[in-house]
């Protein structure tokens, strides 16, 4: 059980707002209509290491192109540097990366550990969170997100 969460299935996604590479900038308002994957990670999280080429795979591969999608890993406590740093020697994973350095974005969502990630509804609303990594998170998010995509 994941008690750090202070979010459930089923609840409102607060609002997130932060700095990304590339774009310059990504709100969760401005996806209003779009399933969105959120993800928060950071560069020295062994489980975040496993899972972000997962993520490039088997989730952003596969659904970039839909203009109903939307994805962005946001690094917890960490800063613009960092992130754009890690981004050039991961050339390998092309999703949008953010940072949230003072756990703005993070806190209201949980107070625990990393990697934990969201599939947001068309609504805004958590249809599926997870927290830490195992061998089939990556194909839970991915029916997650199927299933949101299939609801209008």
């Amino acid at each position: 059980m994941d008690t750090d969460a202070h979010t459930k299935v089923g609840d409102k996604m607060p609002a997130i707002n932060v700095d990304e590479s590339p774009g310059g900038a990504f709100s969760l308002t401005a996806q209003t209509g779009k399933v969105v994957v959120v993800t928060f990670w950071a560069t020295w999280c062994g489980p975040c290491q496993i899972e972000m080429p997962e993520l490039e795979k088997q989730i952003w591969q596969k659904y970039r192109s839909n203009p109903d999608f939307a994805f962005v890993a946001i690094a917890r406590e960490q800063d613009r540097d960092t992130v754009l740093h890690f981004r050039s020697t991961h050339t390998d994973l092309t999703f949008p990366l953010a940072w949230d350095p003072t756990r703005a974005a993070y806190a209201p969502l949980a107070s625990g550990g990393i990697p934990r990630t969201y599939v947001v509804g068309r609504h805004g609303i958590i249809s599926y969170q997870g927290f830490g990594y195992a061998y089939d998170s990556t194909a839970a998010i991915g029916r997650a997100v199927e299933r949101a995509l299939s609801e209008k």
